[in-house]
């Protein structure tokens, strides 16, 4: 009847079948019915899981952290490097000394090596990425000319034992064209390379 208050008795109970909790409410007048909730025996349990997620995520982003700043270290000091080489070549070139501009020079070559049959689509990240595992690479020049890139590059290293790991990296093909690795020569000036005087019969 209208405005008659009703007794409710509940209790938790857990279906055996199918994992899911529900409440089941005894109302005043003897009727029962059921209030399932849509929460498995399963998603009770995964409070835990939840949390074992997150510290995973946490792991991950700190090693992902951890791995920039050391690539930020080495960049750095990279970086710095080049700095000081540059330095050093502007203070030979600003004593006018010849001599010590051509010792420079072959310091320079004695850790570089030069790579012919370069395709006209190689990138220096390409080359970086071969000749990495051989040291630590300093410069990456791949000379232009009018049309384009002459075919050619020259890859500097910090280490002069590095230039006979580059070696080993010699008919290496890149884009379909094998690579010719060869220990950078100095130019000295005064010296010119070309054929013989004389004329073949």
């Amino acid at each position: 009847p209208q405005g008659a208050v009703l007794l409710l008795a509940g209790a938790l109970l857990v279906d055996g079948g199918t994992g899911r909790r529900f409440f089941s409410i005894r109302r005043g007048n003897g009727c029962r019915t059921s209030l399932r909730k849509r929460t498995s025996l399963r998603e009770l349990s995964g409070g835990g899981e939840e949390v074992d997620r997150r510290d995973r995520d946490i792991q991950a982003a700190e090693a992902a952290l951890h791995n920039m700043e050391a690539q930020y270290a080495s960049m750095r000091m990279k970086k710095e490097r080049l700095e000081v080489e540059s330095q050093n070549t502007l203070a030979e070139i600003n004593d006018g000394d010849e001599e010590s501009l051509v010792r420079f020079t072959e310091s320079i070559d004695s850790r570089s090596v030069y790579v012919g049959n370069v395709d006209y689509g190689v990138q220096p990240s390409m080359l970086e990425t071969l000749f990495s595992s051989c040291g630590t690479i300093t410069r990456i020049t791949i000379p232009q000319g009018v049309k384009g890139p002459k075919g050619f590059a020259y890859v500097e290293f910090v280490e002069e034992g590095a230039v006979e790991q580059a070696m080993q990296l010699n008919n290496t093909s890149i884009n379909g064209r094998a690579l010719n690795v060869l220990p950078k020569r100095t130019n000295k000036p005064g010296v010119r390379r070309g054929r013989k005087a004389g004329r073949f019969s």
